[in-house]
């Protein structure tokens, strides 16, 4: 287990494979508020290079942040301080989820300095655009489920069990479509994350009422100058038709959709993912 102190706190990092003419990879996980797995299936792409990932602030091991460093700056600030702690030049970023909201965040306050090529992976790069992803996969759940989620949010009962019934069937077609990692990823115990989730995001993934419910930064795609790939699960709430309409507006930008898998596709489809992206960043190398 390592850990990397800086003037925001101590951040719980791991990495793994060793360092060749390969440039490494640093993968920024979902969230705002979630982990990084030490033993995930993206480590698949250190075969051949050093591939970083690690906790945000506020999270998991990760050090505690107070309520008002519960914003974009912080994590920015944070990823800036590791990428110095590493000793990185060049290297590969990717995200997935709120990884490519934080990933683009980077890429602009840093001026793209060190970036070879990003992959954002189911991407949250406008808020209006994700709910109304969100708005249009809701009305294909039953007529019932639709009414509880509707009615639930109009009077705040969103901790209740019908509520969390609801929202699990859309996890299982759109989040995550294995049930015991469904499952066992509803179930895990995460209250400090939780917390910055629902204040930074909302209370469900297709509820976007926090912080960021304003986000919208995709007016500065055309100022990514580096290759970027962006990637989407077939099923995925982050929709393959917005992935594709982002990936048209970058200037050197390329999509790729996954077959049968919706937001998590590193634990649904491991091996197409990881091949999708070992094409893209050997070009970059």
């Amino acid at each position: 287990m390592s850990f990397i102190e800086h003037r925001l706190g101590r951040t719980h990092f791991t990495t793994k494979g060793k360092a060749t003419d390969r440039l490494p990879v640093i993968w920024l996980h979902g969230g705002p508020g979630g982990m990084h797995n030490p033993n995930g299936n993206l480590f698949s792409l250190s075969e051949n290079r050093k591939v970083y990932a690690y906790t945000q602030l506020g999270s998991g091991r990760s050090s505690d942040l107070s309520k008002r460093q519960w914003r974009i700056s912080t994590f920015v600030q944070e990823l800036q301080a590791l990428v110095a702690a590493w000793g990185l030049k060049d290297f590969h970023l990717m995200g997935g989820s709120w990884g490519t909201t934080l990933a683009l965040e980077y890429y602009l306050k840093v001026r793209g300095k060190g970036i070879r090529s990003m992959v954002l992976q189911s991407p949250m790069l406008s808020a209006a655009d994700w709910q109304q992803d969100a708005n249009r996969l809701i009305k294909a759940l039953p007529k019932e489920t639709q009414r509880v989620i509707q009615y639930c949010q109009a009077v705040g009962a969103t901790d209740s069990m019908v509520y969390q019934d609801a929202l699990a069937l859309y996890y299982s077609r759109h989040v995550l479509r294995r049930p015991k990692k469904l499952k066992a990823m509803l179930a895990r115990k995460n209250p400090r994350g939780a917390a910055i989730y629902q204040h930074m995001w909302g209370h469900s993934e297709f509820s976007a009422t926090g912080t960021l419910a304003a986000f919208d930064q995709t007016h500065r795609l055309q100022d990514i100058d580096c290759p970027t790939l962006i990637v989407c699960g077939e099923h995925d709430e982050a929709t393959p038709k917005t992935g594709a309409r982002y990936a048209k507006r970058l200037p050197n930008g390329s999509f790729q959709e996954v077959a049968g898998a919706s937001h998590a596709i590193w634990e649904e489809q491991p091996t197409r993912l990881k091949a999708r992206i070992n094409d893209f960043i050997q070009q970059w190398d």
